[in-house]
């Protein structure tokens, strides 16, 4: 390990296991669901006829230290990890430290990256794709923000003005993921381009922004914080008056190239749509180590929600 790295002591596993928890928490109450691969599907969830796919690769994140070479010239042997420091210092984007998490390499019986497989699931309108990395390098401050205190509040809203509550009532909606201090905590990416081979690196600032790419390129939207990214698939859900059925995104998932070769028979297994949903996400996971949330809802409820805020503007 070089002197610049500053290494992490949480794990990929327990990233996700956390993560994976406190979203089914969060949707507990509301208008819609955020259905995990692990829950088990009820009478009520197969009704649901309206969904949202979102696929989430989690990531540990690691650290850099500041570069003292604001050059542009490579130095012979440099490592991508030095060409990371480098340009960002070069560019004046937060490095004290850098964070950053790398590409998985291809298993053997992989059909194809990792990466390639989480950004052919990225289908804005249909589905989205996400990578997931704490903002912080160690598991005792990850874990203080699960603390009960901050986590089990009955209402989240209270991050806010209770005028903003009282004048629009989807604000507590809404905030169950943009007021969570453990879901601020940690950044969502959007993959941006395919890749042929692993070594590439995303490297990002403790506030979840400045995202850059090692190749290098400074990203521009698409990047934020995992409670701005759920907010606005929350807003999404709310607001569409035609959201997709499952039955249109089983269509559309067929459609991708990544589903060429695949046992459909054993991939979406399933009496209806939601239950071949989770089953896929189930492959996906075994299989791409890719997980799978279903933001869920009921059209009719969906409306309902709609004319409650629409009638307290």
């Amino acid at each position: 390990m070089a002197p610049y790295q500053i290494k992490s002591n949480l794990s990929e596993k327990q990233i996700e296991a956390d993560v994976a928890m406190y979203l089914g928490w969060c949707s507990r109450g509301l208008p819609f669901r955020l259905l995990d691969i692990d829950e088990q599907i009820t009478g009520a969830d197969k009704k649901f006829d309206a969904v949202v796919p979102i696929y989430v690769q989690f990531k540990k994140t690691n650290g850099l230290r500041p570069s003292t070479d604001a050059t542009k010239t490579r130095r012979k042997g440099e490592s991508k990890l030095q060409k990371v420091r480098r340009y960002r210092k070069l560019h004046h984007l937060s490095d004290d430290p850098t964070l950053y998490f790398g590409l998985r390499a291809k298993a053997p019986t992989a059909p194809d990256f990792q990466h390639n497989i989480l950004l052919a699931h990225n289908r804005p309108g249909i589905s989205h794709a996400i990578y997931v990395a704490p903002l912080c390098l160690d598991k005792l401050e990850n874990s203080a923000l699960l603390c009960s205190g901050a986590r089990y509040l009955n209402e989240p809203w209270t991050w806010r003005q209770w005028e903003l509550h009282e004048a629009h009532p989807s604000t507590s909606w809404l905030s169950r993921y943009d007021f969570q201090p453990y879901l601020r905590n940690h950044i969502s990416i959007t993959p941006h381009e395919r890749v042929a081979d692993h070594r590439h690196y995303y490297g990002f600032s403790e506030a979840g922004d400045e995202v850059s790419w090692h190749s290098p390129e400074t990203l521009d939207g698409g990047n934020s914080r995992l409670s701005d990214f759920l907010t606005s698939r929350v807003k999404d859900l709310l607001f569409d008056e035609e959201p997709n059925t499952p039955s249109d995104v089983l269509a559309y998932l067929k459609e991708m190239e990544f589903f060429d070769g695949l046992d459909r028979d054993v991939d979406l297994a399933g009496e209806t749509p939601i239950e071949q949903l989770q089953s896929y996400g189930r492959w996906l996971n075994k299989n791409a180590e890719i997980r799978q949330f279903l933001l869920c809802g009921d059209r009719n409820d969906l409306k309902d929600a709609r004319s409650i805020i629409d009638s307290r503007f």
